[in-house]
């Protein structure tokens, strides 16, 4: 417990040492990260000018003030653990097979190396990191502030045509050369299932090897893959089918014209947004809020690619989140957000928000790629109407009850026009918040992105005279630097006070 303990911690400290500028085209959830992300129908204090505008027409302070900072990464199966994985084979021994002097690491390190390629191709992953950085005010019926905040994602491209081994002769590689190379006297380890290695003799057999020399081929892989951190299933489907067919007969499409890479991609933002809101009385029936906001955005596109193999220095996943900030271009836009809030009596809250309804848009830089070695115009940010409905209950005064769903299936800044995969963010969530004193909030909650299939995630906060804090932890985990860490992190701190 206390290994993932530091390993989230070290995490989390990785996001928030991103530059803390702008917004990403997600929902952030400032001030309501430990209620599930829950915030369209609470009043939201000096949050209202992000929230919901309509919120400052029943703003309850003659002036409210909170500044604070978040942040996040979410990561999926896949692609972190392979980069890794990549980042610990010795490319110049695969590139370059010495038949006549290489032995069964060389032969293990020919294997590991296709079967990660392959599991990239196949699990593809990803890693986002969101980051945002609020400094904001209410005054009566008008909030305004200047939110910052960062949404980056690292995808993977995988080349699957440039995978045939070279060798350090004229010839390339055959499936012969690895059975001279594995040699004799191996014996298995046990990392394949006695079923799966009669598989992968079998295999081998088909193409004209002795049953002799195939078993002893298949143990030596079989103890050359047993510390190397791949699945058993992928290592033998990457041999069977990947392998074994481009060696036998051997084709020209080697690894030294490998392409395998991963896009970054970035948006960041400062934004100065101003909202006014405006009561409607309607009798018995409650009170109606209507709201807008205007703001102006300074944005910054960020995107790359960077190459996993042959390139001179092995690269893991720390190094590329890092780099995700190469290739820049700024430029500005005015953003408008409008909103609406009903209450009835003092128990019942429902709100509705579009946020950029004018679809402001930002340009991305040029970047080179990799395939062509060329340089090439990076893909816009627009961000796209975003339209949330909420509910707030407060049954007794010391507790509330609120929810969170996003109505329209939001774009995020992951390269997918390029990758040919996109991912979408759509949440629901909510919790609790109970206040069993006048210097003590404390929250609970949890919310899901009914846009993939990637679990839930459990929320908490407090507050504790001025200061809040909250947090979040996914319920399935993901691997990195070989240890399995929640699939999405996110902790936010503030300082608020009205009056």
């Amino acid at each position: 417990m206390e290994s993932r303990l530091k390993k989230m911690l070290a995490v989390v400290s990785l996001a928030l040492s991103m530059p803390l500028v702008a917004e990403g085209v997600e929902f952030q959830t400032p001030g309501s990260v430990g209620i599930g992300g829950a915030g369209v129908a609470r009043n939201n204090g000096a949050l209202t000018s992000y929230w919901n505008p309509a919120g400052a027409a029943f703003s309850k302070s003659t002036l409210a003030v909170n500044a604070g900072a978040g942040a996040g990464i979410q990561a999926s199966d896949g692609l972190t653990e392979n980069i890794d994985l990549l980042s610990t084979i010795d490319f110049d021994n695969v590139k370059d097979f010495n038949t006549t002097s290489a032995g069964a690491k060389e032969v293990g390190d020919v294997v590991k190396t296709l079967s990660i390629l392959n599991d990239i191709n196949t699990r593809k992953g990803n890693i986002a990191i969101n980051v945002i950085a609020p400094v904001s005010f209410s005054i009566k019926n008008i909030s305004f502030g200047i939110y910052g905040g960062m949404e980056g994602y690292v995808m993977p491209v995988a080349d699957m045509i440039n995978i045939l081994p070279n060798t350090s002769t004229t010839s390339t590689l055959t499936v012969a050369d690895l059975v001279t190379a594995a040699g004799t006297g191996n014996t298995a380890s046990g990392y394949f299932s006695a079923t799966q290695l009669a598989t992968l003799t079998t295999a081998i057999q088909t193409t004209g090897t002795t049953l002799l020399n195939a078993t002893q081929l298949a143990n030596a892989i079989d103890t050359q893959l047993k510390d190397s951190g791949i699945d058993p299933a992928t290592a033998l489907t990457t041999i069977t089918d990947k392998t074994l067919p481009i060696l036998n007969p051997a084709g020209t499409n080697t690894l030294d014209l490998n392409t395998t890479s991963v896009m970054t991609k970035a948006f960041q933002y400062i934004e100065i947004p101003v909202s006014y809101g405006r009561p409607f009385d309607i009798g018995k029936k409650g009170k109606l809020g209507l709201g807008i906001t205007g703001k102006i955005i300074k944005g910054t596109v960020y995107q790359n690619e960077v190459l996993l193999v042959n390139r001179p220095d092995n690269v893991d996943a720390k190094d590329i989140i890092n780099d995700i900030t190469e290739n820049q271009k700024s430029s500005s836009a005015i953003g408008i957000d409008i909103g609406a809030l009903y209450k009835y009596e003092n128990w019942l809250n429902i709100g509705l928000v579009a946020k950029n309804i004018n679809s402001p848009k930002f340009e991305g830089p040029m970047y080179t790629d990799t395939v062509t070695a060329t340089s090439v115009q990076g893909s816009a940010v627009e961000l796209k109407p975003q339209i949330r409905t909420g509910v707030a209950i407060e049954p007794v005064g010391w507790m509330t009850l609120a929810a969170d769903l996003d109505l329209s299936e939001n774009d995020t800044v992951a390269p997918g026009s390029v990758v040919g995969s996109s991912i979408k963010s759509r949440n629901f969530g909510g919790g609790f918040e109970v206040k069993p004193a006048s210097w003590l909030k404390v929250r609970g909650g949890a919310y899901k992105n009914l846009a993939q299939s990637n679990g839930s995630v459990l929320t908490a906060g407090f507050k504790l005279f001025l200061l809040d804090v909250d947090g979040a932890m996914a319920t399935n985990t993901f691997t990195i630097d070989g240890n399995k860490v929640p699939r999405e992190v996110k902790v936010n701190a503030s300082m608020s006070f009205s009056f």
